[in-house]
């Protein structure tokens, strides 16, 4: 057989398969944080793991030390454990802290949202989900239904009217649309949009289009993205967001540090 196709070596296997005692282990973090995703911590299909007791409650504060999860096994089950267990809540997480810190930085009035999710590893979305649910910071633009149309899809459909007067048909909730500027947010409010979408990035297309609408005196929905950043949450207030969909700020927060230690 070649080097090529040999199955790889499970050394862990390998180094504790003598062993054939039971142990204890117990998860904790290395400091304070938010307890997020335990109804996603779940053992792997592909090895046995042993018994994951989680003892930590969703949403609550957990300092330094404090077990959040127990686990019960063989040597090999307690290190399979430790490949897979830390990550969900590590994850989480930091996820919530960040999201806990964005949310109280912005002003009141401002619907802080975060739909950077789609940017993720379709694994890592239920995670990102959970720690933004114990945040409070929704994952979606609206809570009720609604019907959001991308620039790409603008750019396909044929424009803004015809984008959404498309979206309208669907009979789904209000239509959210991306627009790049003032004309094409005027376009979009005429054609019956609920929620005008400015994702350039560039605040002066936001003071711009929110200038115009108010100048109209628009039943509408301003919504702003593009690079957020939390010092920048009042300013896009002041300008007349009434929704920021923050991403990459909330998405590259540092992990819970947590860790695995047998008990002896």
């Amino acid at each position: 057989m070649s080097l090529l196709s040999a199955r790889p070596r499970r050394i862990t296997a390998e180094l504790v398969a003598g062993l054939t005692g039971h142990y204890s282990a117990v998860v904790s973090p290395t400091e304070p944080g938010l307890v997020a995703g335990t109804a996603l911590v779940r053992p792997p299909l592909s090895d046995p793991a042993g018994r994951w007791d989680v003892v930590a409650v969703e949403g609550k504060r957990a300092g330094a030390g404090e077990p959040l999860i127990c686990i019960e096994g063989s040597a090999w089950e307690i290190s399979v454990a430790e490949d897979h267990v830390l990550g969900v809540l590590g994850f989480a997480g930091g996820i919530a802290r960040r999201g806990v810190e964005v949310k109280a930085a912005a002003p009141a009035g401002l619907r802080v949202v975060c739909g950077g999710w789609k940017k993720l590893p379709a694994s890592l979305k239920p995670v990102l989900r959970a720690g933004l649910d114990v945040a409070g910071l929704s994952h979606r633009l609206l809570d009720e239904d609604f019907v959001y149309v991308g620039k790409n899809q603008v750019a396909m459909l044929g424009g803004v009217v015809a984008a959404v007067t498309a979206a309208r048909k669907l009979h789904h909730g209000p239509v959210s649309v991306q627009v790049s500027d003032v004309a094409e947010a005027l376009e979009a409010v005429d054609a019956g949009a609920g929620v005008v979408m400015v994702d350039t990035g560039r605040l002066a297309d936001l003071e711009a289009v929110g200038s115009a609408l108010r100048a109209r005196d628009q039943d509408v929905l301003v919504a702003y993205a593009g690079g957020v950043t939390k010092p920048q949450l009042r300013r896009i207030a002041d300008l007349g967001a009434d929704i920021v969909d923050i991403g990459r700020a909330v998405l590259d927060a540092p992990l819970w540090d947590l860790h695995l230690e047998v008990v002896k």
